[in-house]
């Protein structure tokens, strides 16, 4: 894997939102294979995204878009008000072209499926820095 692609040299922190624990780990897992890439917090509550990031302080947020008691569609929508500046990646199991346009119109950076690889989730978070900190990633 690519090594500090952080140019600063500081971890890029992740927030993962997804309502299975154990996706959350995979998750984590795939992400942690990059040395520069932590994920510092997650929750099962979309809910508490604004609230979790003031909390985590994160450079980027993956949210589940199929999440329980909530739709992805509406925390992509609070966060990019809330917190323009920090991207949003949108995963989910169901990668229909819909669901992708829906997203991406809630301001979503990028949408990953949860079927995808370490580096197609790696690649992702790296677009969404190299978008959000130009000249950066």
């Amino acid at each position: 894997m690519n090594e500090m692609s952080d140019t600063s040299g500081r971890m890029v922190r992740i927030l993962i939102i997804d309502d299975n624990l154990l996706i959350r780990h995979m998750l984590k897992m795939h992400i942690e294979l990059a040395s520069d890439l932590k994920v510092v917090g997650g929750d099962e509550i979309g809910a508490r995204s604004v609230d979790l990031v003031a909390r985590y302080r994160p450079d980027v947020v993956l949210v589940d878009f199929d999440i329980l008691g909530s739709t992805g569609k509406k925390i992509v929508e609070e966060l990019h008000q809330a917190v323009p500046e920090i991207p949003v990646i949108a995963t989910s199991l169901n990668d229909s072209d819909t669901n992708v346009i829906i997203a991406n119109e809630a301001g979503a950076i990028d949408f990953v499926t949860k079927q995808a690889d370490s580096v197609a989730l790696i690649q992702a978070i790296r677009r969404a820095i190299a978008v959000s900190r130009p000249g950066q990633a």
